[in-house]
């Protein structure tokens, strides 16, 4: 039996209830899609602790130099 469903959104589809199976192609690119994402996701992460860095560095450059010149 055919159902509509809702996403959430306004995104709707219709869905007929048949199950199919998936090949072995495409089960290796939903693999690879999920894998390049959790890639994606580990770069995004690094590249969030490096600008970390790279600020907390700047910022004690910044009160060193506050420091020495205004009377440490």
């Amino acid at each position: 039996m055919a159902e509509n469903v809702q996403t959430g959104g306004v995104m709707q589809f219709r869905h007929d209830g048949s199950v199919s199976k998936l090949d072995d192609e495409r089960k290796k690119a939903i693999e690879g899609g999920y894998r390049e994402a959790a890639e994606r996701k580990k770069r995004e992460q690094q590249r969030r602790i490096v600008w970390w860095i790279f600020a907390a560095i700047i910022l004690i450059l910044l009160l060193v130099t506050m420091g020495v010149f205004f009377g440490a």
